[in-house]
């Protein structure tokens, strides 16, 4: 008898951007680092992805730092502060020094927009568990159910 399939790990992209969503689903399916397959939710706000957090346990984030309203700082210190333990990957057109917030003590990691491939999505996913304490996929997979 086959082994059942293990349910995908839920991930959510929050931007603004239908454009830039795609381009980092493309870019996040071929940096995938687990066995288990990615779905991938989408929300354009942080109010929206409060909303979507408060019914799903997701794998992973990647976070655009420029939304509206809500700014990508303020929604990453509003979900650390609800004691939520979730891989971030900070996604954004500006280089790593313009940003005024240190986004690691967050335990979250930056990945340049202009710079987002494969491999540098990848690093930026290895670096996200390391901060969190979530340094191997079954940790990661575990706290998605």
């Amino acid at each position: 008898m086959p082994t059942p399939a293990k349910a995908p790990l839920p991930i959510l992209i929050i931007d603004d951007s239908e454009v830039d969503r795609e381009i980092t689903v493309h870019h996040l399916g071929k940096a995938w680092p687990f066995e288990r397959e990615m779905k991938a939710d989408f929300a354009a706000d942080g109010p929206e992805a409060l909303d979507k957090m408060r019914t799903t346990r997701y794998a992973l984030i990647v976070l655009d730092w420029k939304l509206p309203g809500m700014g990508g700082g303020e929604l990453l210190r509003l979900i650390r502060g609800m004691g939520v333990v979730i891989p971030v990957v900070v996604l954004s057109g500006l280089q790593r020094h313009q940003l005024d917030e240190e986004i690691e003590t967050l335990g979250a990691t930056f990945l340049n927009k202009d710079e987002m491939n494969p491999v540098s999505f990848h690093a930026a996913i290895a670096d996200s568990l390391r901060l969190t304490g979530l340094n191997s996929a079954r940790k990661t997979a575990e706290t998605a159910r």
